[in-house]
């Protein structure tokens, strides 16, 4: 199991592109204008045809808690895993 979970609520997010510009490694800017996550081992949940929310497990959280923590909307989560914790 992964050490942290992040959570993009594209309900919430209206693509100020903060998140692309601190950490494009793993967040870019989809054809809707919203975030998505780029990493391959990810889950969405839908409504009807639209990703509401995409989630990514990983160990290190490299450049995401700083592209969470900017982030206007607060429409990126991160929870560690092991705790229970939600950090963002």
């Amino acid at each position: 199991m992964a050490k942290f979970r992040i959570e993009v609520d594209r309900t919430a997010c209206q693509g100020f592109g903060a998140c692309v510009e601190l950490c494009p490694k793993f967040f870019q800017l989809s054809d809707d204008g919203k975030t998505s996550l780029q990493e391959a081992k990810k889950s969405q949940v839908l409504e009807g045809d639209t990703v509401v929310k995409e989630t990514l497990e990983m160990d290190d959280l490299n450049c995401v808690q700083a592209a969470a923590e900017a982030c206007p909307f607060v429409a990126i989560h991160i929870t560690n895993t092991e705790t229970g914790e939600k950090l963002i």
